[in-house]
């Protein structure tokens, strides 16, 4: 049981940190940011008197807990710099309430109009955020080659 531990920690928002930090930024920021994790997964290892994990970082596609966060998807581009974010919600939670008061678009879901409701935020991914119109095929590649160059061990 104490042999190949794994930590798994992931990117995300790269689109975004590149928009304001560029390449070497985000070069500079994955390198310290392993070498951190390295450092912590040691002392922990040690204190916790087992084996050091054999993988440590990845890349994953992420999705829901990006967004949730306000940022963009793991390496990915966004469709767009703005959108609408649909989310369904139990129409009786909490939280539809105080939605509705502060002005959000909140409709009946089609599908079970009874219990639940589609609540539409507006999104803007941010200034200077390339979006997938902008960035070939190629260079998606080369963004995820790079990642795995400078962050991820664990692919």
């Amino acid at each position: 049981m104490l042999r190949n531990r794994r930590i798994g920690c992931s990117v995300s928002g790269v689109a975004q940190f590149t928009a304001k930090h560029g390449l070497g930024g985000l070069k500079d920021w994955c390198e310290d940011g392993y070498d951190q994790v390295q450092l912590v997964d040691e002392r922990l290892s040690e204190w916790l008197s087992i084996p050091k994990s054999i993988k440590t970082t990845s890349v994953k596609p992420s999705g829901t807990v990006s967004l949730l966060a306000g940022s963009t998807p793991g390496l990915h581009f966004p469709e767009s710099r703005f959108y609408q974010r649909r989310v369904r919600m139990t129409k009786s939670l909490w939280m539809v309430e105080r939605l509705q008061e502060a002005g959000y678009h909140i409709e009946p879901a089609v599908d079970d109009p009874e219990r639940t409701v589609v609540v539409s935020f507006p999104i803007d991914v941010g200034e200077g955020v390339r979006t997938l119109n902008d960035v070939s095929m190629w260079e998606q590649l080369s963004v995820a080659a790079f990642l795995q160059r400078h962050w991820a061990d664990n692919q």
